[in-house]
């Protein structure tokens, strides 16, 4: 769990760069990218600490919900097409972590 929290933070303060202006599709690679998913962010935190004050099985997959919506929130900014190579891999290596281990997480 203090895994997740660690790249749900990391996450939250990386700056994307900005990057051309794509007419059709959203703009991944906009640098208000951690406002668009402010909610997610604030509901995966809560969840998070009131996990690991009460950790009970309802608050654990609370927890895993929570995490779930802020990974797939996340994944669409991969798109962005003004990233280097080495930090589209970072990325989509974070969130291939961060879902196995959420995949990982037993709520008994």
């Amino acid at each position: 769990m203090k895994k997740l929290l660690l790249i749900m933070m990391i996450l939250s303060f990386v700056g994307l760069g900005s990057c051309k202006k794509e007419e059709k599709e959203p703009d991944y690679c906009s640098t208000a990218w951690a406002t668009q998913i402010q909610d997610e962010l604030n509901t995966a935190i809560g969840a998070a600490i009131t996990y690991s004050t009460n950790p009970t099985t309802a608050n654990c997959n609370s927890y895993k919900t929570a995490m779930q919506a802020y990974i797939d929130a996340l994944k669409p900014f991969s798109k962005c097409t003004g990233w280097t190579a080495e930090d589209k891999a970072d990325f989509d290596e974070s969130l291939a972590d961060a879902e196995d281990e959420l995949a990982n997480t037993n709520c008994q």
